[in-house]
């Protein structure tokens, strides 16, 4: 690869990639998940740590290193004339000693330091780098031809496979549509395309690439004991992959799953419809709990008290220790969420500086409340904000980040309507925002096992403002009715829940109500009438 270390984890902490930052050969890196360049100019001084974890790389050309031989012999357990058919080779030093390998590509050399395999160049960028590496095999000899991802491994392959079929390298994991495009005509003249590399994420990515290229004939070999095929030379196991590599499975995309190994795979490591407790009886009778993997729909007219619904399902969650959640609140500051999970920790209202003031509560009582609750020790409570410039959309990013980063397993939106706002494109952009939205974070959703809890704004006629959609990619839906008009002050004060979307278990209809303590301003469930007694 013409990077010096490839498949880095990103320096960014807004990205929290693992595998998206390469370096390049002039000491700079790329990310290719978040685009970003390291260093960039006038870098903060809050990226510090970053530049002593990521210092720039020595920027040494291959002409700049003294080489006065080479040789074939001693490379990775790889027989000389098959080194030699290949084009890899040592360069050696004045007193000949090993320097750095060399692999001939059709219009330029790559190298790599023999101590060092995170130094490599490539002699000019400019060409050969989408192309396949390997020595010219003709066109359509034999009815397969193997792939790897490095360039020993395409040695390696070709030697236990009795030097007999055509093995090329690819140039880097990272391959585009140029490399299919300079290669496609060569590769289309085999029936068979086998990619024999490790099927990590840098390699499932090339594989699925190549598999666009060639679905109906791209197969690959299992790698099992070790992830490549030099590994399997230097470690005597050849054998075992050479029976692998001359039976290749057919290739399924990481989207399409039809062995017994995948069906295997999905029933013992996925759990659908995993549940954690909403803390409310009615709720967790209808719908077993917050569900994860998948979109929950709290809907809601305005005034019926949304955010203090959604508190108290935060709330109730944090009560499993193993739980994370992270909190979208768009309308209200850090700092007035932080004090009302501060109040319903310690049973007294301490929303503004004047009711705790009123309750003879200290800010350090209400400090040590809100991070008691939070659990800020573990950080179990993540809070995070949309940007004025922020696309509606970026929510997804942050969801991933909150999940990939923090742990999140459950994210709060409240409310969903204020996202659309942020599209500024009228009623119309508006609908079109939340409509794709919800579509992709359900996806989302599903993908990495959380829970996501929508709660929207209904308009008179019940709907849901701007994207009636939204509820059909939820997988339950929750209405919130409260008569805030009522004469009755108990009445007036009590919330009721009625489930009227339920896809896992068909459970319907009324769930309970919570009642709202205008003196403590807590919600507390309401089972049998204990608003009533109460008052």
């Amino acid at each position: 690869m013409a990077n010096d270390t490839p498949h880095s984890p990103c320096p960014y902490e807004d990205c929290a990639s693992s595998d998206a930052f390469n370096w390049n050969k002039d000491g700079y890196g790329f990310c290719h998940s978040c685009h970003q360049s390291y260093p960039t100019k006038n870098m903060p001084a809050t990226f510090g740590w970053a530049k002593e974890e990521y210092p720039l790389k020595d920027n040494r050309q291959p002409q700049a290193i003294p080489v006065e031989g080479v040789k074939y012999t001693g490379i990775r357990s790889i027989d000389p004339d098959v080194c030699k058919l290949y084009g890899i080779q040592i360069q050696t030093g004045p007193k000949g000693e090993d320097v750095r390998y060399a692999f001939k590509y059709p219009h330029t050399t790559k190298y790599r330091m023999c101590n060092d395999k995170s130094k490599s160049w490539v002699k000019d960028r400019g060409l050969g780098m989408n192309h396949l590496f390997g020595p010219e095999f003709n066109a359509g000899t034999g009815k397969r031809i193997y792939i790897t991802e490095g360039e020993f491994d395409a040695a390696s392959l070709y030697q236990i496979l009795g030097k007999t079929f055509p093995v090329k390298s690819l140039p880097s994991s990272s391959i585009g549509e140029k490399f299919i495009k300079n290669n496609m005509k060569y590769l289309s003249s085999f029936r068979e395309v086998v990619y024999a590399g490790e099927l990590d994420d840098p390699g499932r990515r090339a594989a699925n690439k190549l598999y666009q290229a060639f679905p109906e004939k791209f197969y690959f070999v299992p790698m099992t004991e070790f992830k490549d095929a030099n590994e399997f030379l230097e470690k005597g196991k050849a054998t075992s992959l050479m029976w692998a590599a001359k039976s290749p499975q057919r290739y399924s995309p990481e989207n399409f799953f039809c062995s017994a190994d995948d069906f295997s795979h999905a029933l013992r490591n996925e759990s659908p419809y995993e549940y954690v407790s909403t803390g409310h009886t009615g709720l967790d009778e209808k719908i077993r709990g917050m569900v994860r993997g998948g979109l929950t729909f709290l809907k809601a007219p305005r005034g019926t008290g949304k955010t203090e619904v959604i508190r108290y399902f935060e709330t109730g969650l944090l009560k499993d220790p193993n739980i994370k959640i992270a909190l979208l609140h768009m309308e209200e500051m850090k700092s007035t969420t932080l004090r009302a999970m501060a109040t319903y920790h310690l049973g007294c209202n301490v929303r503004t500086k004047e009711d705790a003031d009123n309750n003879n509560v200290t800010l350090e009582s209400v400090e040590n409340a809100a991070n008691t609750i939070a659990d800020s020790t573990n950080n179990r409570t993540i809070i995070f904000e949309m940007m004025s410039h922020d696309d509606p959309l970026k929510l997804l990013d942050y969801t991933r980040l909150a999940v990939s980063a923090y742990g999140a397993d459950y994210v709060f939106v409240d409310h969903v309507q204020r996202l659309a706002y942020l599209s500024n494109s009228g009623v119309d952009g508006a609908t079109s925002t939340l409509t794709t939205l919800g579509s992709r974070m359900a996806q989302l959703a599903k993908e990495l096992n959380i829970g996501v809890i929508f709660i929207s704004q209904v308009n008179d006629d019940g709907r849901t403002k701007y994207a009636a959609s939204l509820e059909e990619e939820a997988i339950i839906c929750i209405k919130i009715e409260r008569n805030a008009e009522s004469e009755d002050e108990v009445e007036q004060n009590t919330t009721n829940f009625i489930v009227d979307k339920n896809r896992p278990f068909a459970k319907l209809g009324n769930a309970g109500s919570v009642y709202y303590d205008p003196v403590t301003t807590i919600l507390r469930e309401d089972i049998f009438g204990e608003g009533n007694e109460s008052t």
